[in-house]
């Protein structure tokens, strides 16, 4: 199957892309470097196709989706400090950004599965969160994450085939 990583560079993103190569999957990796280092993919830069640039870029979307069957996406701006900072930048690219693809995945017919945060519960009311608690972002990082669910829900209810997943605490090698 063909496959893009946005953030494929990151720390789950490169994870992910290292997994997927090792199933004989044709994958493209997405990532601006801002965060993400080349160094994570080194061990299989021969085997996929990086593209440097973001997800603001909706041609460069365009260029890499066309026939592709699911998109992992896991860019963001994802420093909680710094996005007291730059709320707007935040906005623009954690939330514009999975706009643009995932308008591409209606009009291209592919499946997502976006990164969500377990932030967007805020301080929680009791331990363990469940799924079905109430949302209560504290910062504007949080906020971007909501949004984004939201407008998962939003396309999912025009066909779109998406999923988010609500990372807590993520660690690992690397």
């Amino acid at each position: 199957m063909k496959y893009v990583i946005t953030g494929g560079a990151g720390f789950i993103g490169s994870h992910l892309t290292k997994a997927l190569v090792k199933q004989d999957h044709d994958v493209t990796v997405i990532d601006n470097l801002q965060t993400g280092k080349e160094e994570n993919l080194k061990s299989i830069k021969d085997k996929i196709v990086f593209v440097k640039g973001s997800i603001l870029d909706n041609e460069l979307l365009q260029r890499i989706t066309n026939g592709i069957d699911g998109l992992f996406h896991q860019a963001a701006l994802a420093s909680v400090q710094d996005s007291f900072a730059k709320p707007d930048e935040y906005n623009d690219v954690n939330v514009n950004g999975t706009e643009n693809i995932l308008k591409l995945a209606m009009k291209n017919n592919f499946k997502v599965v976006y990164a969500s945060s377990s932030s967007v519960y805020g301080n929680p009311e009791r331990i363990p969160i469940k799924e079905s608690d109430n949302k209560n972002p504290i910062n504007p990082y949080a906020e971007t994450k909501l949004k984004k669910e939201e407008l998962a829900i939003k396309y999912s209810k025009m066909g779109v085939k998406v999923i988010g997943l609500r990372y807590f605490n993520v660690f690992g090698k690397g």
